[in-house]
């Protein structure tokens, strides 16, 4: 069966959000950035009775009936299905402005309700403590896929070790599922940047568009500092100084924009053990693909090619895995998720159980991994309990000192 069939096939259950929309008994407040697949998981998991989609000009669709009414008849239509203790989803309800939030403030709390938004501004406005309607939702952040969801749903078929995490990692973002067509891992990598060089900085620019337009620069900017290398804030700031997008260089200044970037699910952020500082890293392998190649390579303003994305994913691409690789088994794990900055010595992952140092992690992605002896002598020289290496194919390879890890163990997890 080839790539294509598999990717037509597939469809990522997500249960756990399924399960926590379903039995909230408050009502469920939906947010995260666009292309998370919110709407998807509400409208084909989820039982609802109505479900309905606000357009941009404030009208609104009944999807079920496929009819469009006025925000007058959608009121009264809202308040008699809460009164009949039915469920009803609304869509970029945020659109509805702040008259709907007094309605939701003064309506009898019967029934359930479901919103879903992917603008910034209005899951501040509702998860501060000044809001009228604070403490009646449940608040949902829909992030992108985890890894071993899509590792999961990948390893029922027929894919070499290599190809299957790497497609498993760029499928955690949904947008990326529907440019798989068979080809290699790089190869489907290229086809999906180079036809979404429009769609990827929109995910992030369409989260603030509702009220921070004139800070989608800043944003970005954060983004290409991240993307490149420069994931302190210190070093982000600098970075934003010299592009004069900021006025000092100053870290402080840019706190709040790295916590807008973190709430909505933009950015992750990465203890660095033993000190005081915080490492910044891009959640989708994507979005980080995207600004990495632009700002190195200015790739919106000129034809790219293929061969030139491969280029770039050959840098960048053992990047990415190691970071998915120290996630997904700190997930597995229940264990902290660090890393170290220090002159001795440096690994790819430091993972903690409370502050005790559980797992030492080198991942070793698409290099020769012959020499084991080296990289025992390395995580040797590093106190945990456990000392491990990652690679790309651990069959034929052994080591009595250190633990050897591939895919196969994610999946066994």
């Amino acid at each position: 069966m080839s790539i294509t069939t598999i990717i037509l096939m597939m469809i990522i259950p997500r249960t756990d959000l399924t399960h926590r929309i379903e039995n909230s008994r408050k009502w469920v407040f939906i947010y995260g950035r666009r292309k998370t697949g919110k709407t998807f998981i509400v409208e084909n998991t989820v039982k609802y009775d109505e479900f309905f989609f606000v357009n941009r000009n404030r009208s609104i669709l009944d999807k079920k009936n496929n009819q469009i009414m006025n925000y007058e008849t959608f009121t009264i239509l809202f308040r008699r299905l809460l009164a009949n203790n039915q469920t009803v989803v609304i869509d970029e309800f945020h659109r509805l402005g702040d008259e709907f939030l007094d309605i939701l403030h003064s309506v009898q709390k019967r029934g359930k309700l479901i919103l879903i938004t992917s603008t910034l501004f209005l899951a501040r406005k509702l998860l501060t403590t000044h809001s009228p309607i604070m403490g009646l939702f449940n608040e949902i952040m829909v992030d992108i896929i985890p890894l071993d969801e899509t590792l999961k749903e990948l390893c029922k078929f027929q894919i070499q070790k290599k190809d299957l995490l790497e497609l498993s990692i760029f499928a955690r973002e949904p947008l990326a599922i529907d440019y798989m067509e068979g080809l290699s891992p790089t190869q489907t990598i290229s086809e999906i940047l180079l036809g979404s060089l429009m769609a990827i900085p929109a995910l992030v620019g369409e989260i603030f568009r509702e009220e921070e337009r004139s800070l989608t620069m800043v944003y970005n900017g954060i983004l290409s500092a991240v993307a490149t290398g420069n994931i302190s804030s210190g070093k982000i700031s600098s970075f934003l100084f010299s592009r004069r997008l900021i006025q000092k260089d100053d870290p402080s200044i840019i706190q709040t924009y790295l916590g807008n970037l973190i709430k909505i699910g933009v950015l992750k952020k990465i203890i660095i053990f033993n000190k005081n500082r915080f490492a910044y890293k891009i959640s989708s392998p994507l979005i980080r693909l995207f600004f990495y190649a632009e700002e190195k390579f200015a790739i919106s303003d000129r034809s790219v090619s293929g061969k030139e994305i491969e280029e770039i994913l050959s840098i960048l691409l053992p990047r990415i895995v190691e970071d998915n690789v120290r996630e997904i088994i700190s997930l597995q794990e229940n264990l902290v998720e660090t890393i170290i900055e220090d002159s001795d010595y440096d690994v790819d992952g430091y993972l903690l159980h409370f502050e005790r140092p559980r797992i030492a992690l080198e991942v070793k992605w698409g290099d020769k991994e012959n020499d084991i002896s080296k990289i025992e002598n390395k995580l040797l020289t590093i106190i945990a309990e456990k000392r491990v290496l990652f690679v790309t194919d651990k069959t034929n390879l052994r080591s009595e000192k250190i633990s050897l890890m591939d895919v196969s163990d994610l999946l066994s997890s």
